[in-house]
């Protein structure tokens, strides 16, 4: 079998999935669904809780994706474009360009692990500072660190 160094396993992400969804019901939030992907932007694990709408684990995936497409969390990508309303019309063409995976909102976070990235998480389901707030908790819980930057 051939792996790729600091590739997250299966293992690890279903952890990373099931400490989200625990921390979601922990505090309340509506159902959620969580995706973890590898640093390739291979799905490692997705798991959504009865109730999740349709088209959550699409939205799980594109907050994942963002973040290794930009080196950021969504939450840092969203302020990104805040503080810079001329790149409304960019961020059109950027969505073109990721075939709809762009998605700047908070819920998309870096996994890494010994200062490196390994993966990425995206949550979807309660408001979007609800949903990261799951996600660090997962990534936390499962002996993993929270980046918010691109090592």
């Amino acid at each position: 079998m051939i792996t790729n160094p600091g590739e997250i396993n299966l293992d690890d992400s279903l952890r990373i999935c099931q400490e989200t969804l625990k921390k979601g019901r922990v505090e309340g939030f509506m159902p959620l669904t969580v995706t973890v992907i590898d640093v390739a932007g291979v799905i490692r694990a997705t798991l959504s809780e009865d109730g999740s709408g349709l088209i959550r684990a699409k939205i799980a995936y594109a907050k994942a994706w963002t973040c290794l497409a930009f080196g950021v969390s969504t939450n840092k990508l969203r302020d990104i474009f805040e503080d810079q309303p001329r790149l409304d019309k960019a961020i059109a063409g950027m969505q073109t360009m990721a075939d709809g995976n762009l998605v700047p909102t908070p819920g998309g976070l870096i996994i890494q692990k010994d200062g490196k990235n390994v993966g990425a998480i995206g949550i979807t389901g309660d408001r979007s500072d609800q949903d990261e707030i799951a996600g660090i908790a997962g990534i936390q819980a499962a002996g993993f660190t929270v980046g918010h930057k691109a090592i």
